[in-house]
């Protein structure tokens, strides 16, 4: 339509860009209507002056071609970024996203809608600043132009009311900034595909929040994003400056302004005469705390009888509530109306450690519930320890600390379903700064959790059962960096994923150029590693040896492609190009055999110029078909109940002492008694005696300074184990419950360190 050219003004001696435009255009029947657009973003443009917009120094026409002389400026626009697959440190995300908006504040403020806000638009110069360029179709308030029933823009950043043809205004511009927010949290756009596809998710479906590409991520950002892309505009942030002051909240650690507002939690102690017991916290509604769209998993809670106090009710109704819930509590156990606990500091009054376990409330036998048969959920039991001489014998400290370092466990355990016990202890730096202060993220709901209680080996110990979300613990694995990721995760855990796209003539069924592509194929791996995750060998390919392993999922494609061509009338010349005629795009899982995807649907304006060219855009398209979420919605974690057996114990207290023992080990998941000297016991997957031998009786005759358990037979999901009978005698047996426990004796020395008596 047009050249830019670059060009000098010698009067006042500056390098400039120079736009041009011919009005008469083939196929534009009102080359008026194209001037007067053309006019329309000197004038919107050049009525604003601000550092982040270019600026327009000059409007004319000559001999037939209509010009814009604007400021002339190097730099690369953000689409190259993005396309790159450049990620930017969250401080330089606020950094340009405060330029842009500050831009566009200056534009609203003078009556501007820019209405074409996209990466392409952006140019980041060399310096690191940013201009926003291009305000072609942009919307003055006292225009003609552009109004109702036009619909202008570019698919993927265009708002709902842009799509519906109804007047806009700067709240469009904020809908498009928080496109590009979400790019730049996650990598990914989050309406792709053809335009109609893309109307269709703009305008009824809710992107997933970005913290579920990018689990790195504080669930703060999904609020902040999800306010800038609400389907209402007045829903969304009413000024740019408020959406780049949330934005530069989030990123500084601080409380954006969305969240500002949330309705403090109720808090509510169930059980006022428990020792160092954990609050039951009654939260706000969903939409208010935590933050919208909740994290992964955070959303399915299992409510309690009388509900969460709604916003505005008087203070009886919530008392009355409470009081249910208190209720609820005492007689079937805790559940968290939330997805993030809430901690309160224990009553000094209840705080007193006695020598003797504590005659508190009996905790209620566990059962099944709804909330354990969420999928992507499992209860594990964990065990927490404190020396109180660590606080110079301030019980309310050590009972703290105990309790702080069963939710640690829990969540130690629960890596043990996704990699080894080796790969934990060699890495367990990491796990002890990383991932175990994010507990509570994992956390959904805690069951059942004991008074603290003083033992004979001097440890307070708490002992606690939860609800843990293990799906976001694989999650968050699979965001690791690739330093992060060496050697740490086992395959369990790191979804391995083949790829054989198989191309052929539509007309022939020859082959295209060969059975397989890999051209397509590197595309589609190039999809699946944007992931975290690795891409394996298919079958004959992969490579043999004891630790080798074939693919968790395998990707298959079938693609048709035909040769078009025409013969253009003008020159002689024959024209070719390549289209795509037929696929189909599957997916299994290698584990059972089950197709998990098929796909015939063609996509649309699917012809390219060159064969190449067709390939590598299959394999693309291809891999749009599949998301992170995908394969971890069909990749479940793995574990197994066995029943113990246990022989040779000499009385129910040594039984009580190994239930203790067994809670404190990393492997054993879960463990209840189930008998007597039986106990039902919860494992990662593997060889259910192995992991017996080498994790739960190696550590335990370690601590007794002999082999004092030894395994025995095995029926079915029965493991038998038998006591010695010299250890049932003391001083070996009294090292049952005075020695430190088997499960800290056997840690990495860094946690050994942090609770043992020097």
């Amino acid at each position: 339509m047009g050249v830019v050219y670059e060009g000098f003004d010698p009067f006042i001696e500056r390098t400039v860009a120079i736009k041009t435009i011919k009005p008469e255009q083939p196929g534009h029947a009102d080359a008026g209507d194209v001037l007067a657009r053309f006019r329309r973003e000197a004038q919107a443009a050049g009525r604003l002056s601000h550092p982040n917009i270019v600026s327009i120094y000059e409007y004319g026409e000559e001999d037939g071609v209509a010009f814009i002389a604007m400021e002339f400026i190097k730099g690369k626009e953000l689409k190259e970024y993005f396309e790159s697959g450049r990620r930017f440190p969250i401080g330089e995300v606020a950094r340009v996203m405060g330029e842009i908006l500050g831009g566009l504040e200056h534009a609203h403020r003078n009556g501007v809608t820019h209405r074409d806000i996209k990466p392409a638009n952006v140019i980041i110069l060399e310096n690191g600043s940013v201009k926003v360029a291009d305000f072609g179709i942009a919307r003055i308030e006292t225009s003609e132009l552009t109004q109702a029933g036009t619909v202008l823009g570019t698919p993927s950043y265009m708002s709902p009311e842009q799509f519906l043809g109804v007047p806009v205004d700067g709240r469009s511009d904020i809908f498009s900034c928080g496109v590009i927010l979400y790019q730049f949290l996650t990598g990914e756009k989050p309406f792709s595909g053809a335009a109609t596809t893309i109307m269709h998710k703009v305008l009824k479906e809710e992107p997933m929040p970005p913290s579920t590409l990018n689990a790195t991520l504080p669930p703060a950002w999904d609020a902040v994003v999800k306010k800038a892309m609400a389907k209402s505009p007045s829903d969304r942030y009413q000024s740019a400056a408020n959406f780049a002051a949330d934005i530069a909240a989030v990123a500084e650690g601080r409380t954006p302004s969305v969240l500002a507002a949330a309705a403090d939690a109720t808090l509510v102690d169930a059980r006022p005469d428990a020792t160092l017991v954990d609050a039951t916290v009654v939260a706000a509604p969903s939409h208010a705390t935590p933050p919208p769209p909740p994290p992964p998993g955070a959303s399915a809670h299992a409510p309690a009888p009388a509900g969460p106090p709604r916003k505005g009710m008087n203070a009886g109704a919530m008392a009355a509530v409470a009081a249910a819930v208190v209720l609820a509590a005492i007689a079937g156990g805790f559940y968290m109306m939330g997805a993030k606990k809430n901690e309160v500091a224990p009553p000094a009054e209840s705080a007193a450690v006695k020598p003797a376990p504590v005659a508190a409330t009996p905790s209620p036998a566990p059962t099944a519930t709804a909330t354990l048969a969420e999928p992507g959920l499992l209860t594990i039991s964990a065990v927490g320890f404190a020396d109180p001489a660590r606080f110079g014998g301030d019980a309310a400290a050590a009972g703290a600390e105990a309790r702080a370092d069963a939710k640690r466990q829990l969540i130690e355990k629960a890596l043990t379903l996704y990699v080894s016990n080796d790969s934990i202890n060699r890495n367990y730096q990491w796990v002890l700064e990383k991932f175990l202060p994010r507990s509570a993220e994992f956390i959904k709901t805690t069951l059942v959790e004991d008074a603290p209680q003083l033992g004979k080996d001097g440890l307070v110990a708490l002992t606690t059962r939860a609800s843990i979300k293990v799906r976001d613990v694989q999650r968050s694995l699979n965001e690791m960096s690739d330093k992060e990721r060496i050697e740490f995760i086992r395959n369990s855990g790191d979804p391995k994923i083949s790829v054989q796209m198989q191309i052929s003539q539509a007309d022939t069924a020859q082959a295209l150029p060969a059975a397989r592509s890999q051209l397509a194929e590197n595309a589609i791996k190039e999809r699946i590693k944007s992931f975290g995750f690795r891409t394996w060998s298919i079958e004959g390919e992969t490579p043999t040896g004891p630790d080798a392993k074939s693919a968790d999922f395998h990707i298959i494609g079938e693609v048709k492609v035909k040769q078009l061509s025409a013969r253009l009338a003008a020159s002689g010349l024959t024209v070719t190009k390549t289209a795509l005629n037929s696929w189909t795009v599957k997916a299994v899982d290698k584990a059972t055999g089950e197709e998990i995807y098929n796909s015939t649907k063609l996509p649309k304006n699917t012809s390219w110029p060159t064969e190449d060219a067709a390939l590598a855009d299959i394999g693309k398209l291809v891999g749009d078909e599949f998301s992170r979420n995908f394969f971890l919605a069909h990749f479940g974690f793995a574990s197994q109940k066995v029943n113990l057996s246990v022989s040779g114990l000499p009385d129910a207290a040594a039984a009580k002492a190994l239930l203790r023992e067994l809670k404190s080990l990393r492997e054993v998941l879960d463990v209840q008694a189930a008998g007597d000297n039986a106990f039902l016991v919860e494992l990662p997957e593997g060889s259910a005696p192995d992991l017996i031998a080498e994790h739960v009786l190696k550590p335990l005759n370690s601590k007794m300074g002999q082999a004092c358990f030894a395994l025995g037979g095995v029926t079915g999901k029965t493991v038998g184990v038998t006591f010695s009978a010299a250890c049932a005698q003391d001083p070996v047996r009294g090292r049952m419950e005075t020695a430190p426990p088997a499960g800290v004796l056997s840690a990495p020395p860094a946690r050994g360190k942090s609770i043992l008596k020097v």
